[in-house]
């Protein structure tokens, strides 16, 4: 049996905040693959021929040089990784999500967009989550709120890291970074470049 890892990570906020600059879209994506190490090597192999610092960290919103994006979406297109994405379009939400606790807001988009994945995928793999918000207990409120929505946890382990030190959620970032992209400025080019790794991309209708 073929044992996955999945990693999840955001694009855009979670706030309704709009004449400040929040977000119009919030984009919630995971990753998975059955050979981690492979996919963290591929970022190092990037870093290193792009000659960058050994700490840099990959993500969307930082790739300001159209070249190094470039570089680093086709390595994402040779790599072994399958995706899928929940965009939501924050202007469409009514309460109770205005009013929602920003991790309860995160929480309930991360298990929606995990029910679309199959069973079978999530059955024993282990899901590694971003550091949301600097919340310490995210996997004890992650499993709080699987089972307070009657959904099946099916993963053995889920974790919590920095994506500074874990370059799967620098994957995710760069995964719902690409459809944030394509939604909020237009630009698909660097979705396009994942078209073939993208299982699903849902948008949510409340």
């Amino acid at each position: 049996m073929i044992t996955f890892t999945f990693a999840g990570d955001e694009a855009g906020d979670v706030s309704f905040n709009f004449e400040k600059g929040a977000s119009r879209y919030f984009v919630m994506a995971v990753i998975a693959t059955s050979e981690p190490q492979k996919l963290r090597q591929m970022l190092t192999d990037v870093r290193q021929s792009s000659r960058l610092p050994d700490g840099y960290e990959f993500s969307f919103h930082a790739l300001s040089s159209s070249s190094l994006r470039q570089r680093v979406f086709q390595a994402l297109q040779k790599a072994d990784f399958e995706a899928w994405a929940l965009v939501v379009d924050k202007t469409m939400l009514k309460e109770p999500f205005i009013f929602a606790r920003r991790l309860d807001f995160y929480l309930f988009f991360i298990t929606e967009l995990l029910q679309i994945i199959p069973e079978s995928q999530r059955e024993k793999a282990t899901l590694v989550l971003d550091e949301f918000g600097g919340e310490p207990n995210l996997p004890l409120e992650f499993r709080r709120y699987m089972k307070r929505r009657n959904l099946p946890r099916h993963f053995s382990r889920v974790l919590t890291k920095r994506s500074k030190s874990e370059p799967l959620i620098q994957v995710a970032d760069l995964v719902a970074g690409a459809v944030l992209r394509r939604d909020s400025q237009h630009d698909s080019g660097a979705f396009d470049m994942l078209q073939a790794k993208y299982r699903a991309v849902l948008e949510y209708h409340p």
